[in-house]
């Protein structure tokens, strides 16, 4: 089997821009059992570590690895991995899921060496059961790292409620566009999403953000949604698209990766009342909008920025828009919070767990820098919401962000 061709051509060239696929092709599933089963190459030096399957904000046990590979020196294009898992479940039918992913490295850092190294790390969502994983890594000169393991997924009884699950012994890759495991609720006729992104969050905390999103959009659907992303702490709106679908989710995970860990610009701190006059100005926008959304969510978590909205700041005579604000404040549970799959499926980049200035989530300024204490009481979202009659919902886990939607959707008519 030549490596070359399957590098360069791509064995799974059909599927490198949708990390962690499953094969349903016969030919590619063929190739990559070969691959599993027989190929040896030269085994390099690397770490793969399994990550427990977790019930996290995409409301879906997900489970998967993360591993580090040489990123040895290699033209201006950077390196090229192919990754090939197989999970079989121990109960159930029993048949194996193939997974797959091309990965593409930047460019080694000048000099070489063996203290180069890339993480790379992968997920697939799964059913509750008992699991065995091969997993194998090569690049088109033949450098190998594989990694066996077996995984127990179980739900806790309070997890098993919160949502709909994928059924026992089922395997399944991260892709925001694919059939849903469950038909379709009513939706509402259109919903907003505002989604607070900040700049000092850690990748793990913006990675939640897109989850919650995306099992919002999952459990509510809507005739139409309008995203918008916005950065409390740099006092500005960074994404906004009407119409917006799942398949748009990869777009959403770019806009949050390029939102720079800066300190806050001197004139945002010049500008105390910056935090509050955006968000008078996105409500002001959804108020008075051509075509109103019947659902206005807040998404992000509790702020340093407490300054109430003016008098005047409310919906108009007749209005019947309904506003939320489901303020996620997770709970450590053994990984780094929200530590999930971003659209795709896979990461790579900085190790885990680097250390970051801004908290979970943080709707507001890096308080390391303002000097601002931490906002314990009612933050501007929370008395812009109450201001319009709106609720405040709390998440400080997937069971509760799970009730915190189905409140949304028995507040819109849908139960």
């Amino acid at each position: 089997m030549n490596l070359s061709r399957l590098v360069g051509a791509g064995l799974l060239a059909a599927t490198a821009a949708c990390a962690q696929t499953v094969l349903d092709n016969p030919g590619k599933i063929a190739d990559a059992r070969k691959l599993l089963d027989t190929f040896r190459g030269q085994p390099v030096r690397c770490d793969v570590f399994p990550i427990k399957p977790q019930f996290n904000f995409t409301l879906k046990l997900q489970a998967g690895y993360s591993s580090h590979v040489p990123q040895t020196q290699s033209p201006a294009e950077g390196q090229k991995w192919i990754v090939l898992a197989r999970v079989t479940p121990k109960n159930g039918s029993g048949n194996p899921v193939y997974l797959s992913d091309v990965v593409q490295l930047p460019s080694a850092p000048p000099g070489g060496g063996r203290d180069n190294e890339a993480e790379v790390n992968g997920f697939f969502w799964l059913g509750e059961g008992r699991y065995d994983v091969k997993l194998l890594l090569f690049d088109g000169s033949g450098n190998t790292c594989r990694k066996e393991w077996q995984i127990d997924a179980h739900l806790s009884a309070d997890e098993r409620t919160a949502a709909p699950v994928f059924a026992p012994g089922t395997v399944e890759g991260i892709s925001w566009s694919g059939a849903r495991a469950t038909a379709p609720k009513p939706g509402v006729g259109r919903l907003t999403v505002l989604l607070d992104v900040v700049a000092e969050s850690r990748t793990s905390d913006q990675i939640l953000v897109i989850d919650g999103l995306a099992a919002l959009m999952d459990q509510l659907p809507a005739r139409s949604v309008r995203l918008v992303l916005f950065d409390l702490t740099e006092q500005k709106e960074i994404f906004r698209r009407d119409g917006f679908t799942a398949e748009a989710l990869p777009e959403v995970a770019k806009a949050v990766e390029a939102v720079q860990f800066e300190p806050v610009d001197y004139r945002v701190l010049q500008n105390p009342g910056g935090g509050v006059d955006l968000i008078e100005h996105l409500v002001n926008l959804e108020i008075h909008s051509p075509e109103p959304s019947d659902a206005v969510v807040f998404l992000g978590a509790r702020s340093a920025y407490d300054a109430k909205p003016s008098p005047s700041f409310g919906l108009p005579p007749g209005a019947r828009q309904q506003f939320f604000d489901v303020l996620c404040l997770p709970k450590m549970r053994g990984v780094p919070a929200g530590f999930a799959a971003p659209a795709g499926g896979r990461r790579y980049g900085p190790p885990l767990g680097t250390p970051s200035r801004g908290g979970p989530l943080g709707r507001g300024i890096d308080r390391s820098s303002t000097g601002n204490p931490p906002n314990s009481g009612r933050d501007s979202v929370e008395s812009a919401v109450d201001q319009l009659g709106g609720k405040i919902l709390m998440a400080d886990s997937p069971e509760s962000f799970a009730a915190a939607v189905a409140e949304i959707a028995r507040a819109m008519g849908n139960k």
